[in-house]
């Protein structure tokens, strides 16, 4: 993480400032989202783990302990757009179509390998475990996933898992030139009612399932739906995007008060935890699916919170004082979390394959069959890992990480990023270097 390298070319390049930033564009205050997504990325895993793959000791309940992880997705969408604005937002970033084409050829060198990498093992995995395989239906959602559609048509879900989440981050990427050339244009006011439309937007998707879709598996079916969208996961990407362009615009403010930013932070924090502490009772009373309900619920209407947190986490940094910080940057800038968010993306990416790997040996060991489902759309295993194998999954999946990431992911990225044609523009400002921007915040969004 070379906080000091990036500085020191942001300083040199005309190109990384706008009328409405500051001479020196410094990542440093951003430093606590690489920590974030290293949290987010844990969370969804584990999330993951205890609602699938481990067997409950406790009679009557489905899942070792309920999670609150659907919330990290929101914040995964919702940060990528802050770090991009700082980097790319200016109108000579992508004032020709050589400009535009540069940035899409860098983001699918940041998501395509490990995206098709996952897609390739999910295969893999389906054919391996489950007892009756519809090889229709396993070849429409593998190509489906292959071109990007299972988050627009649900129903390709099957074999992607996790990567529609990975498919709609492209989506993103792919308006963000577009989108990055207005910003500029609007005014502070545009730009929050802009966020606030595009939160209601979603929102009353969520709202509209609940009042017209009767309580049961049609509605649940209905929320998964909202969960996975693009129609509804897209317009929190371009809120990202909207609110790095009003953080990029705030943060050096001579009148800022830093210390209420800090306050407030961390007071969301606080908050945010305990929405965390709830999903465990929630779970021991109501069951699984009240407390999934509960977390699409609150993914729906906590994006207004999430915005401040993050904007909070940025504005409360002092550059001249930067030991003076807020408790929740002090915590997601700790070196565990860090490590972790730079390998978020192959963290989320991989963990679901490792799992079934895991489980199909064990299911192999202890009753010499390792099929795991009769078909390809049943969730349920058959055979589940008791919660005492929880350490030994965290271990092999953490390993796997950390070894793809090194061996593929990285050297993949950088010989993708190098390969091609750079527009003058870029070839004159982007130094050699250009990895240091995706090392520095790892995980998807940048």
């Amino acid at each position: 993480i070379n906080c000091a390298h990036w500085t020191m070319v942001a300083e040199k390049d005309p190109l990384l400032r706008s009328r409405w930033q500051a001479p020196t564009s410094s990542f440093d205050d951003m430093l606590p989202f690489q920590g974030l997504r290293g949290v987010c990325a844990m969370a969804i895993f584990l999330g993951h783990q205890t609602d699938n793959f481990l067997a409950s000791p406790f009679h009557g309940q489905s899942v070792v302990v309920g999670l609150e992880y659907l919330q990290a997705v929101s914040l995964f969408f919702l940060l990528s757009g802050i770090p991009l604005v700082r980097l790319y937002s200016t109108p000579k970033k992508f004032n020709d179509w050589a400009g535009t084409v540069d940035f899409w050829r860098k983001r699918a060198a940041r998501l395509a390998p490990m995206y098709y990498l996952t897609l390739v093992l999910n295969l893999v995995a389906v054919v391996l475990s489950v007892e009756k395989l519809d090889v229709s239906a396993t070849l429409e959602s593998f190509f489906g996933c292959a071109f990007l559609l299972q988050t627009w048509v649900p129903s390709f879900f099957n074999i992607g898992g996790v990567l529609w989440q990975v498919a709609t981050f492209a989506y993103g990427y792919a308006l963000f030139p577009f989108l990055s050339r207005r910003l500029e244009r609007w005014s502070d006011g545009v730009l929050g009612f802009g966020i606030a439309g595009l939160w209601l937007f979603s929102a009353a998707l969520w709202a509209a399932i609940l009042a017209l879709c009767p309580p049961g598996p049609s509605q649940d079916l209905a929320l998964l739906i909202w969960h996975v969208h693009c129609v509804s996961r897209l317009p929190q990407i371009i809120a990202g995007v909207l609110l790095g362009a009003l953080v990029e615009r705030w943060r050096e403010e001579p009148h800022l008060n830093r210390n209420r930013w800090a306050i407030v932070t961390d007071l969301l924090s606080l908050f945010l935890l305990a929405t965390a502490v709830q999903a465990p009772v929630r779970q021991w009373m109501n069951g699984t699916s009240a407390r999934l309900d509960d977390s699409i619920g609150m993914e729906a209407v906590f994006l207004p919170l999430h915005a401040l947190w993050l904007a909070g986490m940025v504005l409360a940094y002092r550059p001249e004082e930067p030991e003076r910080v807020c408790c929740t940057r002090v915590v997601l800038s700790a070196r565990l979390l860090l490590a972790l968010g730079d390998i978020s993306l192959v963290l989320y990416c991989v963990h679901i394959p490792v799992l079934f790997a895991y489980s199909m040996v064990f299911a192999f060991v202890t009753t010499g069959d390792w099929h795991l489902a009769p078909t390809i759309t049943d969730y349920d295993l058959r055979v589940k890992a008791p919660w005492w194998h929880a350490p030994f999954q965290w271990i092999l999946v953490l390993a796997v990480s950390f070894l793809v990431a090194r061996w593929f992911e990285a050297p993949m990225r950088k010989w993708l990023s190098a390969a091609g044609p750079k527009s003058a523009t870029h070839s004159a400002v982007e130094p050699a270097p250009r990895a240091a921007p995706t090392q520095q915040f790892g995980g998807q969004a940048v």
